[in-house]
């Protein structure tokens, strides 16, 4: 009975935290102590995703392509306006256009647990290891923009809790989720899931293919 007092606690305590932070549902995403971000953004036809882990210090980066999206990256490194550590995603809408996500398979958080806030749990995506970072994983596909990232501060005694995710113009673009530990205490961390149609990426993809269907036919 102690535990499950301790369980509810810790839970309410924690929602309390974040919807306080989030100021009471407007439109804004919840701040999470230690870590700036997530942002997203459209910038020259890329979806640009980034967040900073003030409490993580790495000495070097990397760039990281993405298979089967010959255009898109992701970044790792220091931060330059801070003395954390800087994650960005960047995807390319072209990359978007032809069959390059078909035939993906189903991925689940580390560990095996189902993704929250998913009918069945799963989404057809590329996971990519992210040196570093233990257990981190990028989710891109037809369906799904983004990725999970360890961060053993959240102390949620296995929970996970869900928000809605706002772009930079405060439109839902997906979910936020803070994803306690599993029954090994390990896997704890941070999901963020996008739907490619609420970045706008479809609309984006029309343009750049009207586009590329001009230059084809010589127009300038």
């Amino acid at each position: 009975m102690k535990f499950v007092r301790s369980f509810i606690f810790s839970i309410i305590a924690t929602m309390i935290l974040l919807l306080t932070a989030c100021g009471g549902g407007n439109n804004k995403n919840p701040q999470i102590d230690g870590v700036t971000g997530p942002n997203v953004s459209m910038v020259n036809g890329m979806i640009v995703t980034s967040m900073v882990f003030q409490n993580i210090v790495i000495d070097g980066g990397a760039t990281i392509p993405i298979p089967k999206y010959p255009n898109s990256s992701f970044q790792i490194g220091p931060d330059f306006q801070s003395s954390g550590t800087l994650l960005s995603l960047s995807l390319s809408v072209e990359d978007f256009l032809g069959n390059q996500g078909v035939g993906l398979d189903p991925q689940t958080l580390p560990g095996g647990r189902l993704l929250p806030g998913v009918v069945g749990g799963a989404l057809p995506a590329i996971a990519v290891a992210i040196p570093n970072l233990n257990n981190s994983v990028l989710y891109v596909g037809p369906e799904v923009i983004g990725l999970f990232v360890p961060f053993e501060k959240l102390d949620l005694s296995g929970a996970i809790i869900t928000f809605r995710f706002f772009n930079s113009e405060r439109n839902p673009v997906g979910n936020i989720s803070l994803v306690g530990s599993d029954a090994n205490e390990k896997n704890a961390g941070i999901l963020l899931l996008m739907d490619p149609s609420l970045l706008g990426i479809h609309g984006e993809e029309a343009r750049l293919a009207k586009l590329k269907h001009y230059i084809e036919l010589g127009y300038h």
